[in-house]
């Protein structure tokens, strides 16, 4: 971001106290290398990566090209299926219709899941002013909304709150909103999490009306797809009455079958994992199972605006990774406060500008110049926007909104001059003249160096302070090119020593291609991955199921079984004959069987076909058991979704429920079970 002294616009208040903040700055640089380090590393284990980029974009432009087809194509499914579509023009619009919706169900509360599109159009704020409470549910929105803050990051939203910080909001703030946090509660990341999962619990038990946002809507089948980690999404798509679901207008994906390649970009280029813990897919309603009432609200909030842009339009690509965030040296270094938008980032200075328009906001319009454009973001881009692009695009915008001012800006009157001296060879020289002499002045001061071994000017006085106090701004060479010509010539000279040239390291990246797999090596595979979640993985034969199920549930007490499973576990078996939320938060474990196993990602599929039960048999009770058949194993995410029927809702489970939320500290079970355990049948 700029500082005033080019006549830029003016640099962050939000920004400066960051580059202040000292523990601030420790967190996002801890945050962001850490989740590059994983990202590297899942990545790098996909041989087609790039080609998978390429695919998104062009499924993504495909998609903004035909927006209108694909819209309606996507209400007439969703309507099929049973679920009532809106339509909001801006934000206003799409907060009436929520408000108005709980109201008709007499709601003085909904629980959402986490979703910037709701955070975007102030969906809280004016559902509080009806009276309704919006009970965050993600962990790290629920330390925000406690403290009364804004989020920092599109992953983890808290990553500016340290665990100490944490703990004193649960303390001071839990009691407020339904339910005290232990006296005795501690600052470990396990104990904060345990609280938060006590604390909510009886909100979802009680609720009625659910808000989601999705990260795909797939347009030829109506089926919604929301990608998270604790289970508290599950947990609001499933117990609920009521379901909305605010959906911006470019979230969708032509067909079920293009869901592959999002599927296999989003969760590496977001958390940097195989697959996230829960991904959940519904399409409108599904008798006796789930909400029975479903919403969609497709936002449009500024996305058109942003679809006339031809060079600002590929912003709508965006899948909320935030991979560009956590490879953005300005991120960084100043938080996601400093944007003033929930879209920090790169991805946040080129959307809000896009979204809101230029050159009547001084905070938006500074957006643009919150780059170095060094292009980091656009080479991590899972669908390749090209963030330098729209960046400069969007200057050259703020630069001529401002072009009719009555008093010129400083950075205009600055580069007339620059204009007027490279005009003339005689002005460009004298320039040059006294630009080598300041340079050779501040090198006899002994001022600061720089890696490479320039000097620095140090600290300018007056305006240009707003930049040196927090960069370091080159010292002008002492010897200007055409001063080192004249004096060295064609002979070969080297140049001036302290402008040396430092040595290229290119970087590349290789891809491992794993060989095929099958038979045997497919399920090794399989239950390797799934360990790799800390879920535990038994392998037997059929006739030895029942003894393996009864040695993986242990002393639990209340078990449920699905009727179709045929398994009889004496008089702990319980079953599913319409058991409430309530009933199931007394129930100890539950056995399913799976429809699809994915070798590559580690994951379980469950479609809540025969054996396999309702969506809540296997997200209330604490430990869920899971039978898995060899044949139902497959290498990777596409073949298991020609395996699956679109229609159906869908469970997506790689190990327990997780959450990262708290200082980077990886914890299991925090909304659903807390213990994950896969027998897979090998005959």
């Amino acid at each position: 971001m700029s500082g005033t002294f080019l006549g830029m616009p003016p640099f962050p208040e939000a920004a400066k106290a960051a580059l202040a903040d000292a523990q601030l700055r420790h967190n996002l640089a801890h945050a962001t290398s850490t989740i590059r380090a994983k990202r590297a590393g899942v990545v790098a284990e996909v041989a087609d990566w790039e080609d998978l980029r390429t695919r998104a974009a062009t499924i993504k432009d495909e998609v903004l090209a035909h927006l209108d087809g694909y819209l309606n194509e996507l209400e007439a499914a969703l309507t099929a299926a049973g679920a009532t579509v809106h339509r909001a023009a801006d934000a206003d619009e799409a907060c009436r219709i929520v408000g108005d919706i709980a109201a008709a169900h007499q709601a003085t509360e909904v629980v959402k899941v986490k979703s910037m599109a709701t955070q975007e159009i102030g969906l809280n704020e004016a559902l509080a002013a009806r009276g309704i409470r919006a009970w965050e549910t993600d962990l790290a929105e629920l330390i925000v909304q406690l403290a009364d803050d804004l989020p920092s990051h599109i992953l983890v939203p808290a990553i500016h709150r340290n665990r100490a910080e944490v703990r004193e909001i649960f303390r001071t703030h839990m009691a407020q909103a339904g339910r005290a946090a232990p006296e005795d509660l501690s600052d470990r990341p396990a104990d904060l999490a345990a609280a938060a999962r006590i604390h909510l619990r009886e909100k979802f038990l009680r609720a009625r009306v659910a808000v989601s946002g999705a990260n795909f809507a797939v347009a030829d089948t109506g089926t919604l797809v929301v990608v998270e980690s604790e289970g508290n999404g599950r947990m609001c798509l499933t117990l609920p009455e009521v379901l909305i679901s605010v959906v911006g207008i470019e979230k969708l994906v032509p067909t079920f079958a293009e869901l592959d390649v999002f599927l296999r970009l989003l969760p590496r280029s977001s958390t940097g994992e195989r697959m996230n813990p829960y991904t959940s897919m519904w399409t409108g309603v599904t008798p006796g199972d789930g909400p029975q009432e479903v919403h969609v609200v497709l936002l449009d909030n500024g996305r058109r605006r942003v679809l006339a842009d031809p060079v600002g339009r590929q912003a709508l690509r965006c899948i909320r990774c935030s991979a560009c965030l956590n490879v953005c040296p300005v991120y960084e270094r100043t938080g996601g406060h400093a944007y003033g938008s929930v879209y920090p980032g790169p991805i946040g200075a080129i959307l809000n500008p896009l979204l809101k328009g230029v050159g009547t906001d001084p905070q938006i319009d500074s957006l643009p110049y919150a780059s170095s454009l060094c292009g980091a973001c656009s080479e991590v881009c899972p669908v390749k926007i090209d963030f330098p692009e729209v960046l400069v695009h969007l200057r050259s915008q703020v630069v001529d909104a401002h072009r009719g001012d009555r008093i010129p800006k400083p950075e205009a009157l600055v580069f007339r001059a620059v204009g007027a001296t490279f005009a003339s060879g005689g002005r460009l020289a004298s320039a040059e003249r006294v630009n080598g002499f300041a340079g050779r002045l501040l090198a006899r001061l002994g001022t600061a160096r720089m890696p490479g071994g320039r000097h620095t000017t140090g600290s300018l006085p007056g305006p240009g302070a707003a930049w040196t106090g927090a960069r370091d701004l080159p010292a002008p060479p002492p010897e200007s090119f055409r001063q080192w010509w004249a004096r060295a010539g064609a002979s070969g000279a080297s140049g001036p020593e302290d402008v040396a040239p430092q040595p290229h390291s290119p970087h590349t990246q290789t891809y491992a291609a794993p060989p095929p797999l099958s038979g045997d090596a497919l399920l090794q595979r399989f239950v390797d991955r799934v360990r790799d979640y800390r879920a535990t993985v038994d392998v037997c034969r059929s006739g030895d199921l029942a003894a393996y199920v009864r040695e993986a549930l242990g002393h639990a007490g209340r078990v449920v079984v699905p009727d179709e499973l045929g398994l009889d576990l004496g008089e702990r078996g319980v079953p599913d004959h319409a058991l409430t939320a309530t009933d199931l938060d007394e129930i100890d474990a539950v056995v399913t069987r799976a429809a699809v196993g994915i070798a590559e990602t580690g994951t379980i599929v469950l479609d809540h076909g025969s054996g396999q039960g309702r969506r809540a048999l296997s997200l209330v009770p604490d430990l869920h058991v899971c039978v898995v058949r060899a044949d139902q194993v497959v290498p990777d995410v596409p073949d298991a979704l020609s395996r699956l029927d679109p229609t159906r809702p869908m469970t997506w489970i790689s190990g327990p429920s997780a959450t990262s939320d708290i200082e980077l500290e990886r914890v299991e079970g925090v909304h659903g079970p807390r213990t994950l355990h896969v027998v897979l049948v090998v005959n």
